[in-house]
């Protein structure tokens, strides 16, 4: 018997991550998930744009008033953000984020996000254990 999938919102992540050499247009990337035809999650939508073992890039479109729930990862996080203002709290504290802000979380550390207005983020993982 068959299995029937369900319609991919995107290329399947092997052909994706394939080349030896990828270049992002990141606003291009950014449009095209502004335009998918489902909901957002919690106020965002998202898309992995590279993923070799362990480094991961992840980019983050933010509806107004989305949020990030609590993750922590077995490695370093980097949080870059493009455009917008983004609000990251960590067990240590709270950390408003401005256009071209970038967060450095050292491996374990808790956080989430909270968006106060439209924003564009790039998230790395460099999973070190």
């Amino acid at each position: 018997m068959k299995r029937i999938e369900p319609e991919r919102l995107r290329p399947p992540p092997r052909e994706r991550f394939a080349p030896d050499t990828l270049a992002f247009d990141l606003e291009l990337a950014f449009q095209r998930l502004a335009e998918e035809s489902h909901e957002g999650v919690d106020g965002h939508r998202q898309i992995t744009l590279f993923k070799d073992g362990a480094f991961t890039v992840v980019a983050f479109l933010f509806d107004a008033n989305g949020t990030f729930p609590r993750h922590q990862a077995d490695g370093i996080v980097t949080l870059h953000l493009l455009d917008g203002h983004l609000d990251v709290h960590t067990n240590t504290g709270h950390f408003a984020l401005g256009e071209q802000g970038l967060l450095v979380l050292q491996p374990q550390v808790p956080f989430s996000v909270h968006a106060d207005l439209e924003s564009r983020m790039v998230m790395t993982v460099h999973l070190t254990q």
